[in-house]
């Protein structure tokens, strides 16, 4: 169980290639922190730096209070699970996850307790004699995980373990993962490209984009709240819909102008002519948070707030289950959204509402969220 603090890591790969840039974040102790981000951001090059696989070009790592930038690999008392399961064919089950503590000349029936407690733990009890070579890819990761986390280490280090199972495999072993961290309370590293686990496993997301840090929370300030366009289009299925708009003001009433429809924005012009670079600005929802109305609906809507609705044309509905993903057309622009109406597959025409406190908006220009 340790702490591990980044401070001001950069790494760059000759000729000239920046994998990391001045990355500093903390991985409290005994927390799950994912690394999140698209092939290329940086992630597995982060990991690789904290396991001590790859120097900083500058920067420090810091496990608690102990600068470890220099220390080998093998003194940082980390574990490493990678995307292909690995486990040696010619042992059995139960020989793989023993192999760490036979090495460390651990005693035999303090062995035998530890691979016992760790093999009810991820559900291996009844193959432990077997060979890795007759087991699915889902039961030689478990496997492989079993092996790394016997010995007990400082901090574990997850780069990818799931994406190469199928995807029922991956939802169980996500969750019992989640778990078996409840159980341990040891410190986690886990990388991954795909959000869902990411939103799953991490009690804090660290969201990389070009070897950048671009935002570090919890999985529901990132999702509800994310810091820039980046964010709030890579977190969601499908991502936020962003809408380019300009400000403008007349008769005391501010409002966001866009190709399908005008915005008032009165209540916070303050705020966004205080942070706002310009005028060009970025209207922000995500599709599950736009209210949807069919046209046999219509008349329950109160005169009152007529003016909040906009009428669309829906191009295309997608079936997802209990929820519909409808594409639509309003005026120039096609957005998206989420509900669980079932007569929208086969209406055309829509209406919509963006309820303001779901409502983002993002500066045109550094793309970095306003309000």
């Amino acid at each position: 169980m340790v702490k591990i603090f980044l401070d001001e890591i950069t790494k760059i790969f000759k000729p000239n290639t920046v994998a990391v840039n001045n990355l500093t974040f903390e991985i409290p102790d005994k927390k799950v922190i994912s690394l999140l981000g698209p092939s290329g951001c940086g992630k597995t090059t982060t990991m690789r730096i904290i396991c001590g696989l790859e120097n900083p070009t500058t920067g420090r790592v810091y496990f608690d209070d102990q600068d470890v930038t220099d220390m080998p690999v093998e003194k940082r008392d980390v574990a490493m699970i990678f995307q292909f399961p690995v486990v040696y064919p010619a042992l059995s089950v139960y020989e793989n996850i023993a192999f760490p503590l036979k090495a460390a000349k651990i005693p035999e029936a303090e062995i035998n307790t530890r691979v016992k407690q760790v093999a009810e733990l991820l559900n291996l009890t009844s193959i432990l004699d077997g060979r890795p070579s007759d087991l699915d890819a889902g039961k030689r990761q478990r496997v492989a995980i079993a092996r790394a986390i016997i010995r007990r280490p400082k901090a574990y280090l997850f780069d990818e373990p799931l994406s190469n199972l199928d995807p029922r495999d991956r939802v169980k072993l996500r969750s019992e993962l989640k778990k078996l961290q409840e159980e341990l309370g040891q410190t986690i590293v886990y990388v991954t490209h795909d959000q869902a686990e990411a939103l799953t496993m991490g009690d804090k997301i660290a969201v990389m984009n070009e070897g950048k840090l671009l935002q570090y929370d919890t999985p529901e300030v990132i999702y509800g709240t994310p810091s820039n366009t980046f964010v709030a289009w890579f977190i969601g299925n499908p991502g936020m819909n962003l809408i380019d708009c300009i400000y403008r003001e007349s008769d005391g009433t501010a409002f966001l102008e866009t190709q399908g429809f005008t915005y008032d924005v009165s209540d916070i012009a303050g705020i966004i002519k205080k942070r706002a670079t310009g005028n060009e600005l970025i209207f922000g929802i995500r599709p599950e948070h736009v209210e949807i109305r069919t046209k046999s609906e219509r008349a329950g809507i109160r005169p009152s707030v007529e003016t909040d609705w906009f009428s669309c044309k829906s191009v295309l509905a997608e079936i997802l289950g209990k929820r519909i993903l409808l594409h639509l057309h309003l005026g120039e622009l096609t957005i998206r959204a989420k509900t669980s109406l079932y007569e929208c597959v086969h209406e055309t025409k829509i209406f919509v509402r963006f309820p303001k406190k779901y409502v983002r908006i993002f500066d045109k220009k550094s793309q970095e969220l306003i309000v």
